[in-house]
């Protein structure tokens, strides 16, 4: 079984998502939004980026 998104509306009616592994744990929680579809949008960006996105060291962060 694959991993997978879930959206969520919360009391202000606003959106995110939250991306889970296969076995149910949660590997990003996403900003908000203000809509579904921006949300979505920002679920296919983050499809079509991942495989090419590289690890690099965030500034100040301890070596």
């Amino acid at each position: 079984m694959p991993g997978k998104f879930e959206v969520h509306q919360d009391k202000a009616q606003e959106f995110r998502f939250t991306l889970k592994s296969a076995t149910g744990e949660v590997i990003a929680l996403s900003e908000v939004f203000e809509s579904r579809e921006a949300c979505e949008k920002s679920i296919e960006a983050v499809r079509k980026n991942a495989p090419y996105a590289k690890l690099v060291e965030a500034a100040g962060s301890a070596s």
